[in-house]
């Protein structure tokens, strides 16, 4: 009797022996997981690209549209020229996307690359003219402007202003 009763004590140290192990691996194998998906995190996190207003420089703006008002306080664009300058490098896959007013997505400015201090001009039609009201800059114009380098909102300042022949 007591023999069968060592026999039954092994077989329970076995089967505790491999409940912890298989227990004991299970937290092993969580562990590993969660110490490699943090170390991989930051090289997963995209790279931070710079603003775009401070990446680029913008110039020689003008306007053609009408005046709302006889002192030509706001006016209503109807195409916007002005000069885009990367100025903080070489700026690639550049592309300028109007906020206001209508501009079909594929008449939008694009430019393959920008090197430093190259200028390149942009030109938008509008669908919609873009009513704007002058301000101590001249009139502002919001713009989205994405490349592989930089990206953000910003506002471009209409120097120039000629009126459309009625």
């Amino acid at each position: 009797m007591k023999e069968k009763t060592k026999v039954a004590r092994r077989k329970a140290k076995r089967k505790i022996s491999g409940r912890t192990i298989a227990v004991l691996s299970v937290i092993v194998i969580m562990l590993v997981i969660i110490i490699l998906s943090a170390l991989y995190q930051n090289k997963l996190q995209p790279i931070e690209k710079e603003k775009a207003d401070k990446y680029f420089r913008f110039s020689g703006a003008i306007a053609l549209g009408r005046a709302t008002d006889e002192t030509n306080n706001t006016i209503a664009i109807n195409e916007l020229k002005f000069n885009t300058t990367a100025a903080e490098g070489n700026a690639t896959a550049v592309f300028i996307y109007p906020l206001q007013g209508y501009v079909p997505l594929e008449e939008s400015p694009y430019f393959d690359e920008i090197t430093q201090g190259e200028s390149v001009e942009a030109t938008i039609k509008y669908r919609y003219p873009v009513l704007t009201k002058k301000s101590i800059d001249g009139y502002p114009v919001k713009f989205r402007i994405t490349c592989n380098e930089a990206k953000g909102e910003v506002t471009i300042y209409v120097t120039e202003f000629f009126p459309l022949n009625p």
